[in-house]
């Protein structure tokens, strides 16, 4: 006779016979993710099915996993799980679940995750929801072959989408959100995918481009380039049943990543952004995207050219979300948008244009400045002279002629133009930022929106054009002779002791580029109330990326935290994603869990509610002991224009504090 033993919630310890088990039941990933990345993959996971069947459905649905019922032995590492599940309504103390103990020969006693309890009989006909081991691997590099992988599938609006699973998370790679813009569809707005399958369990191609992701040379980039690449990835811990239940959770909220890159360069496909440990840790569904890139993304001609195609492309990859999201678990009126660098500025094109409206509930801009945008004008100055070289003609038939190029003439065209982003072309993108957000909530899609950026940003972006021994402070280099005169007039920016002319210079850099346009952005919205509301950072801990770090300054030696350090562009990216493992990445110190968690509990908690600091009930059921110390003694406030405070992150102790550089803005902006 089958036994179960109570787990506070009850759980069934079984071994039987294999039998048919439901088509698509409604299933979560458990993980305990506390953040020590060097663990994870020591850490046991489980898969939770909420449909309740009889014992032997319950072995056959496992069986057609590829795997077993869990055994009693590996509760007591998940039960902050089922206290969490139990806070969400999606459990109870009384719930009963169908798990092994290898041995129904004789009843036992035990004391258990959520109280104690004693094992007790259960008939195997009994129908009860149940618990599968997850035997998945960890993944632990950038080229993982997935093709061994357990198969999972999820139908969304008759396409079937075969993904798969890790340690971690269900994930489903390389879904086409649009058809492949070339031929004809090339320098034209996405067009609607319309096929009936997809094999969603490994990368595809990534945007033409030139950089790091180009090429594998580095070893980020296995999957080679493509014009077709307009291809989206979703990590989700929860899959719903394909039928409807009373018992089934809630869904999830939705954190949809926009990659940076100056708009030329960078893929979702960068295995910083892989949705693991952030889905883990949060309880959420994480998606990010490719968008087309440099002159296939940003040409913009104001003739039958006209521009802003990454642009679009990232409102199609939002329609296709809203669309399918909640057959993968996602919750489509909960879909936070937050992006880094061009990916911060993209976040913000998304804001001001009404192409965007209903699509999506929060924002953040990370490192994103104001965003930028031109007009047609200038596009044109940049990039007419470059074109005439292969299609000396205007409209309709420069067109066909540029549709007609090979892709890798394009893609050349690239480096001889700086910058490739928007232009104002009235639709895709109606204003200058400061402008728009002056205007009011009606001139947005006014949502919950953080803003934020790192101290000394300018170094990495810098690099090696510059270097930490050089003897001349000019800022007229990165400002131009009228601003650079003000620089050095205005004193503010006088070198001497530590603030060396390599300081002087990374600070007119990070304030010019990130600091000065977002504060003015954020007074003029703060005055405006254009957002219901705003929230302000400034992160004061990074962790640089595995190959960005220019003369290894953006970091502290591991185990020195006491010596100073650049905070450095994209040093906040693996303290958002938690991707560490995958680049083989040390704890520098024990602060860097509690860090990166705080980032991601904050994060989480912006995406499900809109407001960035959680309830403590939230955290206390989940057991997120070290946010829960950070932020019992510290509430990150709004920024309005009567108190603009931001908040100083930091672990353990964040703080609040007025906008940095308030009185260099008022040089780098006059």
């Amino acid at each position: 006779m089958p036994s179960f033993y109570r787990l506070g919630v009850n759980i069934l310890l079984v071994a039987g016979s294999l039998v048919h088990a439901n088509a698509n039941p409604a299933v979560s990933l458990l993980f305990q993710n506390d953040g020590n990345w060097t663990d994870y993959g020591n850490l046991p996971s489980a898969l939770l099915f909420y449909d309740a069947v009889t014992y032997d459905e319950a072995v056959a649905t496992c069986k057609a996993q590829h795997e077993t019922l869990l055994s009693s032995t590996s509760l007591k590492a998940l039960t902050k799980q089922f206290t969490y599940l139990e806070y969400l309504k999606d459990t109870t103390r009384t719930t009963k679940y169908w798990v092994s103990t290898g041995d129904t020969t004789q009843e036992r006693f035990c004391n258990t995750p959520l109280g104690s309890s004693q094992l007790s009989q259960a008939h195997e006909t009994q129908k009860l929801p149940f618990l599968c081991t997850n035997s998945a691997p960890h993944t632990t590099q950038v080229d993982t072959d997935f093709s061994e992988s357990p198969k999972t599938n999820v139908t969304s609006n008759g396409v079937v989408f075969t993904g798969t699973r890790d340690h971690l998370t269900f994930r489903f790679m390389g879904i086409p959100y649009a058809q492949p813009p070339v031929g004809p569809l090339r320098f034209r707005y996405p067009q609607p995918w319309n096929g009936r399958a997809v094999d969603a369990t490994f990368f595809k191609p990534v945007c033409l481009q030139f950089g790091p992701f180009g090429s594998n040379d580095l070893g980020l980039m296995p999957w080679g380039t493509s014009e077709d690449c307009l291809t989206l990835h979703i990590f989700t811990p929860y899959i719903p049943s394909s039928k409807s239940s009373k018992s089934a959770p809630a869904l999830k909220p939705v954190m949809f990543w926009i990659h940076g890159g100056g708009n030329v360069q960078g893929t979702g496909e960068d295995a910083t952004f892989d949705g693991g440990s952030l889905v883990s840790r949060t309880d959420s569904v994480v998606v990010t995207i490719n968008h087309r890139l440099n002159i296939f993304g940003y040409l913009g001609l104001d003739d039958t050219v006209k521009g802003n195609y990454g642009i679009a492309d990232k409102i199609a990859a939002l329609q296709w979300v809203h669309d399918n999201i909640a057959a993968f678990g996602g919750d489509p009126e909960r879909v936070m948008i937050f992006g880094q660098s061009a990916g911060g500025a993209s976040v913000i094109d998304l804001i001001k244009t009404p192409k965007a409206h209903g699509l999506f509930s929060s924002a953040i801009s990370q490192s994103g400045g104001a965003g930028e945008m031109q007009t047609y004008t200038t596009a044109a100055a940049a990039v007419v002279p470059e074109l005439n070289a292969y299609c000396n003609s205007t409209g309709a038939a420069r067109l066909t002629c540029l549709q007609a190029l090979p892709a890798e003439t394009l893609l050349n065209i690239t480096n001889a133009v700086p910058k490739w982003m928007g232009v104002l072309d009235g639709v895709y993108v109606p204003k200058d930022t400061v402008s728009q957000v002056s205007q009011g909530p009606s001139s947005v899609n006014s949502v919950p929106f953080i803003v934020g950026f790192l101290p000394e940003e300018g170094q990495s972006l810098l690099g090696t054009t510059i270097s930490p021994n050089m003897t001349d402070f000019d800022p007229a280099t990165l400002v131009g002779a009228d601003i650079g005169a003000k620089v050095l007039a205005s004193g503010l920016w006088s070198v001497g002791g530590s603030f060396t002319p390599y300081n002087a210079t990374i600070h007119v850099a990070t304030d010019s580029l990130f600091i000065c346009p977002a504060a003015e952005m954020i007074t003029a919205a703060a005055a405006a109330h254009t957002f219901p509301s705003l929230h302000v950072y400034e992160m004061q801990r990074a962790y640089p990326l595995s190959y960005y770090n220019p003369y290894g300054l953006c970091t502290f030696p591991v185990g020195d935290a006491e010596q100073p350090y650049y905070r450095c562009h994209s040093g906040d990216l693996y303290e958002v994603f938690g991707t560490y493992h995958i680049f083989a990445q040390p704890i520098r110190n024990a602060r860097d869990i509690g860090y990166t968690t705080l980032i991601q509990d904050m994060w989480a908690s912006f995406a499900r509610t809109g407001n960035p600091n959680p309830p403590r009930a939230y955290l206390e059921a989940r057991g997120y002991q070290s946010t829960l110390d950070a932020l019992g003694r510290w509430t990150w406030p709004e920024y309005t224009a009567d108190k603009p405070d931001i908040g100083r992150l930091q672990y353990p102790s964040p703080a609040t504090g007025p906008l940095p550089d308030v009185a260099q803005c008022k040089v780098i902006n006059s």
